[in-house]
């Protein structure tokens, strides 16, 4: 199929034709032709004012609602959702239920892959079941596949269990994922432990509960590199996932300046919302960790900035109805955010002048899985998605793909929209 874009503003920050105005031909699934003006043959013309060009989106973390959850999010709404929001690529959390923990389990999710035009990349579990007790297959899993290993949605609480995960992946090229959260700490907590707690007369959840866990770790793998007898894998790294406060990031800044062999990411909407989006109570904001201050937040845009944080994950926690529509400290944390990943991130990166900011949902953290994702240009495959600026508008529940419809974004107003998601030479959505 040959498709032809006319007149299109290019936002692929790794490619040669980054922010110029040209045409773009494809023909059979790869770019042809890249020009100021174009006159082909073609099959499809795709002509609209305000055009721009986007590198698809990879998401490294969303949670697995499947087998067990349908009811939350089915294998079609989870890839309408994803394509909705340019997501071509997503991690999916070992969150099943039963836990995805078998070679055969990887093969069937990564075979959905071809049924839905998105790639499934499954992460596995640390322990049996997501219990904390007793190892997955560790080097089985890895050998089917796995390059990501992670407790379920949080990390596990035993400093024995989580260093001896470390020791006995550690020579291998493979991530540990840890969601920082020191469980004694946060326990019964429902919003960030400050003058918004107090106020609503809410259990807090103390930043103390994410660092002190961070902390802990950082130290775990110090250890066991300085006790590895030089047989740690150059690949080998801790991932520390959804940050969410000013010390974290300072943490893990100053641990990379150690060259210890870490990485982090931040949920798009911990850089946007305070704790005090959540004074009407609206549970759709109830979300882990909590949102925590200004100050927080703009620690946050720094560490995107100078490169401590490597990418921006939509955190997708699909909810039914019954697990929100109750009173606050009954509600379940979560929120969706396939869909609304790209939108929320470019508006707000904008707005806190960040440059290329593409490559925090995109390039870096394919990198970081290892993956390639083709840029624009001359021979490369075609795996992107065309945005348009429009009137004002506001997110609403009706706007949903997903099956949940919790999310943090409803009556949020955005500016811009994705119109076709391209793969090869297939149009995979077209608002």
């Amino acid at each position: 199929m040959r498709i032809l874009i006319k007149s299109v503003l290019v936002q692929d920050s790794l490619s040669d034709f980054y922010n110029q105005k040209v045409d773009l031909l494809a023909d059979g699934g790869c770019w042809v032709q890249i020009e100021n003006d174009i006159q082909a043959e073609v099959d499809l013309v795709i002509s609209l004012p305000d055009l721009k060009w986007f590198p698809s989106c990879f998401d490294l973390r969303v949670h697995h609602t499947l087998p067990g959850g349908e009811f939350k999010e089915d294998w079609t709404t989870l890839s309408a959702a994803a394509k909705k929001g340019g997501v071509l690529d997503l991690f999916l959390l070992p969150t099943g239920n039963p836990v995805p923990q078998q070679p055969e389990s990887f093969a069937y999710i990564i075979g959905k892959s071809a049924d839905n035009g998105v790639s499934f990349h499954p992460m596995a579990p640390l322990t049996l079941d997501n219990k904390g007790e007793n190892f997955s297959d560790l080097f089985d899993l890895n050998r089917a596949g796995a390059r990501w290993f992670a407790h379920g949605f949080s990390s596990i609480q035993d400093v024995d269990l989580m260093g001896k995960c470390m020791q006995y992946l550690q020579s291998l090229p493979v991530t540990i994922v840890s969601r920082p959260d020191t469980e004694a700490l946060s326990k019964y907590g429902q919003v960030h432990e400050g003058l918004q707690s107090t106020l609503l007369g809410l259990k807090g959840i103390p930043i103390l509960s994410e660092t002190m866990h961070i902390k802990r770790d950082l130290d775990l793998l110090s250890y066991i590199l300085q006790s590895s007898f030089g047989q740690t894998n150059e690949n080998f790294r801790l991932h520390f996932s959804c940050l969410s406060s000013s010390e974290s990031v300072d943490l893990i800044r100053k641990a990379k300046k150690m060259g210890l062999p870490v990485s982090c990411d931040v949920a798009v909407h911990q850089l946007i919302f305070t704790e005090e989006s959540i004074s009407d109570f609206d549970t759709n904001k109830k979300v882990f960790p909590p949102f925590r201050t200004q100050e927080d937040i703009n620690a946050l845009w720094d560490g995107l900035k100078d490169g401590t944080i490597d990418a921006v994950v939509s955190d997708h926690q699909p909810h039914e109805s019954e697990m929100k529509d109750v009173e606050f400290d009954q509600a379940a944390f979560g929120t969706i955010g396939l869909e609304t990943l790209f939108l929320a991130f470019s508006k707000f990166a904008q707005l806190h002048h960040v440059s290329k900011f593409d490559r925090y949902i995109s390039s870096n953290p394919a990198q970081l899985a290892n993956k390639n994702l083709p840029k624009l240009a001359i021979g490369q495959e075609v795996k992107g998605f065309l945005s348009q600026q429009v009137s004002s508008y506001r997110y609403s529940v009706d706007q949903i793909e997903s099956r949940s419809k919790n999310s943090v974004f409803i009556g949020e107003s955005f500016e811009e929209k994705i119109v076709f998601v391209i793969l090869n030479d297939q149009i995979v959505l077209q608002a």
